[in-house]
């Protein structure tokens, strides 16, 4: 990270609106720009990954096509409606396929849904199985599991203990703001029935969970409901905006001062807790720019469709989660699995130089481009960047970048 001066600040904005660094006048300004260039500081390139075998890494499981909510934002809710729910046998299968192909010694794994507590018969099937079956291969697979925590009783949580099976419980933030979107199948309000089993998992765990709430133009003042959750004791939080086509609940480009708001306000709180050693881990703010991954990796962007792939009920694979049940998006199927031609399109389209508006965007490499499923969705093009999800990224992180700072002093 550079701390600059307002001179230095002025330059660097023309420089990133266009203007010709090697055009300057001989001086401080210059010798300064220029060295940071040849040191591959600030312009440097970042080629494409090398061709590389067939690598998945990460799979997401869609145990459960069906759900025993009513969310009223869910972006999977056509794939629910037909309630299905994948076999052990079919998430044995998968488990094989990707430890055998993965090229790594770990390989991670997300129970999802629908609602995957819906199938822990196959949940515990796969846990079971692969605790054995990657010995014989030498690696080691890390389990996760994303619920809505409705249906998680004290067997669940002592098998997830026991397996070491992270969980993302999703919340919305105190009574009102969650009733208003998160609803039973019967339209009931969820927060009362939800709470109890997600403070069990607070009091149980120290690490290995956390609480992922989705905020939109009806629950706009989300730091409130980040800072309500946190100091009922729920340490672990991570805030997403939603993404959908619904007026009632998508933002516009008139949210986003009030957006900007919000995490500046969060990021007060959340650097005072630091400050008076008060435990809280917001995921957006954890930023280490010391230690985190290289300009190499971040350009690959996220891996979907190659490093990282889903499964639903069905056998059919996709490119990530987001796109289970979107026609001319299945990658093949666990019998007829993902070419490298296909791997290789993949690779290729999460390239931040593929990505239109993204190669010269200050952010993109915090970012590493956004997600694809969000660019289909919003602007019909998985290479074209969601405009409101980018406006709001850069928000997310000049705020992380803010406490970065103050952290460091």
């Amino acid at each position: 990270m550079l701390l600059l001066d307002d001179e230095a600040h002025d330059l660097f904005t023309k420089i990133e609106e266009g203007f010709d660094p090697f055009s300057l006048p001989p001086g401080e300004a210059r010798e300064m720009v220029l060295g940071l260039i040849s040191e591959g500081i600030i312009l440097s390139k970042v080629d494409y990954p090398k061709p590389q075998k067939l690598s998945p890494k990460s799979l997401c499981l869609i145990v459960s096509h069906a759900c025993n909510m009513a969310c009223t934002y869910c972006s999977l809710s056509k794939a629910t409606i037909e309630g299905k729910l994948m076999s052990p046998e079919t998430a044995i299968k998968a488990m094989k396929w990707l430890i055998d192909n993965a090229p790594g010694t770990k390989v991670d794994v997300d129970f999802f849904g629908g609602e995957p507590t819906l199938a822990w018969k196959t949940v515990k099937a796969v846990v079971d199985f692969s605790k054995e079956y990657s010995k014989t291969k030498s690696k080691t697979v890390r389990f996760s599991m994303s619920t809505n925590a409705l249906g998680l009783t004290d067997e669940m949580l002592d098998y997830c203990d026991e397996n070491y099976i992270s969980l993302i419980l999703s919340l919305d933030g105190p009574k009102a703001e969650n009733d208003r979107c998160r609803v039973l199948k019967d339209g009931r309000p969820s927060f009362d029935t939800v709470l109890p089993n997600i403070m069990k998992v607070a009091q149980r765990r120290q690490r290995g969970w956390y609480v992922r709430g989705t905020y939109s133009k009806e629950t706009i003042n989300f730091s409130d409901s980040v800072i309500a959750l946190h100091k009922m004791g729920i340490n672990n939080l991570a805030f997403e905006p939603v993404v959908s086509n619904d007026p009632k609940v998508a933002f516009s480009e008139k949210d986003i001062p009030a957006i900007r708001e919000e995490y500046e306000k969060l990021a007060r709180y959340y650097v005072e807790c630091k400050k008076t050693d008060m435990p809280i881990k917001f995921y957006h703010f954890e930023m280490d720019l010391e230690n985190g991954p290289c300009a190499r990796k971040s350009a690959g962007g996220c891996g979907a469709g190659a490093e990282y792939l889903a499964v639903s009920p069905d056998e059919k694979i996709w490119p990530c989660h987001q796109f289970d049940t979107e026609e001319g998006f299945c990658l093949g199927t666990l019998d007829n699995p993902p070419t490298q031609a296909i791997y290789d399109e993949y690779t290729i389209k999460n390239h931040l130089t593929e990505k239109r508006e993204c190669p010269d965007c200050w952010a993109s490499y915090l970012c590493s481009g956004g997600c694809i499923a969000s660019n289909k969705l919003q602007e019909g093009d998985v290479l074209l960047p969601y405009k409101m999800g980018c406006l709001i990224q850069k928000i997310r992180l000049e705020a992380a970048l803010w406490v970065y700072s103050e952290l460091r002093e």
